[in-house]
């Protein structure tokens, strides 16, 4: 199988809820963490989370979603979507 080599940027979502964040990679970073949710995952406080908006447009359920990937792929639930991050949601390997 051929390997691609992806340049993401690291993506700060720890203040997502008081101030958007927006671009690209938070749009890819929407659609990849969509795939996750298809799972059924449920948040913090036990609902489920709904499929985000893949609109660049990152608040407080893209932030949501992603602390509820960096659980469930055992990597540090801060909210930062950093290169550890990029890697397991695009293999989908957790």
């Amino acid at each position: 199988m051929a390997q691609v080599a992806v340049s993401l940027k690291t993506i700060d979502l720890r203040k997502a809820e008081l101030q958007s964040v927006e671009g690209e990679d938070v749009k890819t970073l929407q659609a990849l963490l969509n795939l996750f949710l298809t799972a059924g995952d449920v948040g913090e406080d036990g609902s489920p989370i709904p499929p985000l908006t893949a609109d660049g447009a990152a608040g407080a359920k893209t932030k949501q979603a992603a602390l509820a990937f960096q659980t469930a792929a055992n990597l540090e639930t801060d909210a930062i979507v950093g290169p550890l991050t990029w890697k397991k949601l695009v293999e989908q390997d957790f």
